[in-house]
């Protein structure tokens, strides 16, 4: 089988490296830093993977601002996804208006549990807003990190000082996958994002549905554009999908039904991250957003 667990499978841990101190000695969390900080090397992205406690640890976890912070930007948060980092968002933060824009990026172990994850950038947005004053802000998130994004919002009171207007996701496998449950059962070593996403969770089901068995619907102030990828690699058999998620899983029911826009990509998992096509799409969006602030402004 192939999906996300084959891209996980073909690494081993290692790592260096800590966060600066804040001045009352506790480790910072939001920082300035350049898309070639030794931070998102492949080594802390495996040990992110394999040694989420030790990444942790280590503090190489975060919000980082690819440019210094400047008053008056809307703020766009790039999440990664498994076995991702940073850098992936190269392309689309080099074609991000950045006088009018803040390019964010949260660096993270993706080994973790999501919801764990979704904790510690609730805490860091919380970071955020205080040392930044900032009270909007849009997500960007690949693959997992869609899912995490869509954690966050749901859980509007983890953020409160802070709206999210836009949400906008690419490749994301809401309806799972199902070669993390292969992973789980077979695999000598399992790592807890793979029990997340396997078809059936109960995280994934928790996105979508209350512990009443109601559904759980999106804030109707955050418009989610869904953004999918159907290009099959030239060895890939069984259901439509993108090398790594299926089309089925991209496209679950209620997560369109709920989205504002979709918009479907002939390019694989990971050159959505790099088409000009979803660079439209992220303006438009924006643009949109800005829209918005000028009417209610009037």
């Amino acid at each position: 089988m192939r999906g996300l667990l084959l891209l996980v499978l073909a690494t081993m841990v290692a790592g260096c490296s800590v966060a600066p101190a804040t001045d009352d000695g506790g480790i910072e969390h939001v920082t300035v830093t350049g898309l070639e900080d030794v931070r998102f090397s492949s080594a802390h992205i495996r040990q992110g993977v394999w040694s989420p406690g030790e990444f942790e640890r280590e503090a190489r976890g975060g919000i980082f601002f690819v440019d210094p912070p400047v008053a008056g930007r809307t703020v766009v948060l790039f999440i990664h996804g498994i076995n991702g980092s940073p850098r992936d968002f190269r392309f689309l933060i080099e074609h991000l208006d950045r006088s009018r824009f803040q390019a964010c990026v949260f660096f993270y172990a993706s080994g973790s549990s999501l919801a764990q994850i979704g904790r510690e950038l609730a805490e860091d947005i919380g970071e955020l807003h205080r040392r930044h004053d900032i009270e909007s802000l849009v997500l960007v998130g690949h693959s997992i990190g869609g899912l995490i994004a869509r954690d966050l919002v749901l859980h509007r009171s983890s953020h409160p000082d802070v709206d999210i207007p836009l949400l906008i996701t690419m490749s994301a496998p809401w309806g799972g996958v199902p070669s993390a449950g292969v992973g789980i059962r077979f695999s000598p070593v399992v790592i807890d994002s793979w029990r997340d996403i396997a078809s059936g969770s109960g995280y994934l089901s928790s996105l979508f549905v209350d512990a009443d068995g109601s559904t759980r619907d999106l804030p109707v102030s955050t418009r989610h554009y869904l953004l999918f990828s159907y290009r099959k690699s030239w060895s890939s058999f069984g259901l439509s999908g993108d090398a790594v998620t299926s089309v089925a899983s991209q496209l679950f029911r209620t997560a369109q039904q709920q989205a504002y826009r979709v918009y479907g990509f002939d390019v694989s998992h990971s050159e959505i991250l790099r088409n000009g096509g979803v660079v439209n799409v992220l303006d438009e969006a924006l643009r949109s957003l800005s829209s918005q602030n000028t009417k209610a402004a009037l």
